[in-house]
């Protein structure tokens, strides 16, 4: 007797689970291996802002934290975009997932810098400019007229030619009070003022000269200014590190008055002790205003400067109204020409 089999039916198709390993699209080892190159950089620089380094050669790498941001932004684009070509995998959307919690924390210290603070200013504000001169051979026409509209100017690395160039400019006409101004050497720092200097002292031993000294300002009253060049990490012997340590104290001793800390940190806010110096209550000119992230070095070259060492600090006693990146020719620094107040 012969017969026929009864059908099978329709067949089910099977979903894979949310984390299964489905075979590669095109393009998502490539985006997966980028990804993961650039997660590795912006990892370290995020650790180095949990926890800065004080030795020389780690400083310089942490000069570059705030690039942390746009490496683990790119990565994480590239691994979302993995994620979608490969539909669901798990170990994939746990790497997304933690670089997107470090991307948030670099946006977490980053974006203040770019809202306005608010800290209202009722009165009267001064201009203060700060350059590094680079070893005096910054054009002294530049400085001068970067310094039309400034009351108070910090000048590090001035040399004793680049101040007879100034002097022969009618510089002393507008500044005639100075600390600092007949050091002469490449190391010199000066502060020039329109108005009485009362003071001033040189301090510490570090290896550039920085100066303390108050400022008699119109309707503002005594303003304490340090003028401040620490060594950078190159220096070597961690004089880096000791010499910002030598600053903080120097800082934390002049704390209770209007307070100004001006000049070429060689540090960025992300560094350690810039850190230190915004928890004793000193706040970013750039950070006030919002002008957000402004590098100032490398000046005068092809590319665009690339980190911000260069700062205007005020205690809470004082606001910055206004903050402006000034260049001038011959000096591997932009200059600060800030707005600076009494706050309410």
């Amino acid at each position: 007797m012969s017969g026929t089999r009864g059908s099978a039916g329709p067949r089910r198709t099977v979903r894979p689970a949310w984390d299964t390993v489905e075979a590669g699209r095109p393009g998502q080892s490539a985006l997966v291996t980028v990804g993961l190159l650039l997660t590795v950089p912006g990892l370290v620089l995020t650790a180095m802002r949990w926890l800065p380094p004080a030795d020389d050669a780690a400083a310089l790498v942490a000069a570059f934290v705030p690039y942390g941001l746009p490496l683990l932004g790119c990565a994480l684009l590239c691994l979302l975009g993995a994620l979608v070509r490969a539909r669901r995998r798990s170990r994939l959307a746990a790497l997304a997932g933690v670089v997107a919690l470090l991307l948030g924390a670099q946006v977490g210290w980053q974006l203040p810098y770019f809202v306005p603070d608010h800290r209202p200013v009722p009165g009267t504000t001064f201009g203060l400019l700060t350059l590094n001169t680079y070893k005096g051979e910054a054009d002294p026409e530049q400085v001068r007229a970067a310094a039309a509209q400034a009351d108070v100017v910090v000048l590090v690395e001035v040399t004793s030619a680049l101040v007879r160039a100034l002097d022969a400019r009618g510089w002393r006409e507008r500044f005639p009070y100075d600390a600092g101004a007949s050091g002469g050497r490449v190391t010199n720092t000066a502060v020039f003022s329109r108005f009485p200097l009362s003071g001033s002292e040189q301090f510490g031993s570090s290896f550039f000269d920085q100066w303390a000294t108050t400022v008699d300002v119109p309707d503002v009253g005594a303003v304490a200014l340090v003028a401040v060049h620490p060594c950078n990490p190159y220096c070597g012997q961690d004089r880096w590190a000791r010499e910002h340590e030598d600053l903080r104290r120097q800082v934390q001793g002049r704390l209770g008055g209007p307070l100004v800390v001006a000049g070429d940190f060689n540090a960025v806010v992300d560094h350690g002790p810039m850190q230190q110096l915004r928890r004793l209550g000193l706040r970013s000119g750039a950070d006030l205003v919002g002008s957000g992230w402004a590098p100032t070095y490398p000046a005068g070259r092809r590319l665009p400067p690339l980190l911000a060492i260069d700062h205007v600090l005020v205690d809470p006693a004082l606001g910055v109204t206004a903050l402006e990146r000034v260049p001038v020719d011959g000096t591997d620094h932009l200059g600060l020409l800030a707005r600076v107040g009494r706050s309410a």
